[in-house]
């Protein structure tokens, strides 16, 4: 079973779904990629059934109740200590998380040794650590699955 706390993210992102469509309002970037980012990772914590539980959940929440639990999940968020960021989640170090990044701008090894003044062969070092951590095979799942978890 995922953490309590993963379900209490999803049923914000539900209210606000429910909201936009009572008012008619859509989501634009960036609001909407940083939404998305959030439901991905909360599906990805609790499983799809249970994240749609939980989002159904947030869907039926009276406005004032909505806004309160989100302000409880923003609150909670901002008293996490600096180091469980979301690469730091997952055992990657602040310099793999540099590399992350710049894999995900599409930057080869020899563009990111240079903006890290690190050398090419670092940055391989590096990206070995770093799919290992993400338990993904290659470059192209390491970058999808930080975008898609919100890792950079």
């Amino acid at each position: 079973m995922a953490p309590r706390g993963e379900a209490r993210r999803a049923r914000p992102l539900g209210a606000a779904a429910a909201l936009r469509e009572e008012i008619g309002a859509s989501a634009n970037l960036p609001e909407r990629a940083a939404y998305e980012r959030a439901a991905d990772a909360a599906r990805s914590a609790l499983g799809a059934e249970e994240f749609a539980s939980a989002w159904a959940a947030g869907r039926a929440l009276p406005l004032d109740r909505a806004t309160a639990e989100a302000r409880a999940v923003g609150d909670a968020a901002a008293a996490e200590p600096a180091g469980t960021a979301p690469a730091a989640a997952h055992g990657l170090t602040p310099r793999e998380a540099e590399v992350l990044r710049l894999l995900v701008e599409g930057r080869s090894d020899r563009e990111i040794g240079a903006a890290l003044f690190i050398s090419p062969r670092t940055v391989m070092r590096h990206v070995t650590g770093i799919l290992a951590k993400l338990g993904v095979d290659n470059r192209t799942a390491a970058t999808n699955l930080a975008v898609r978890q919100g890792l950079v």
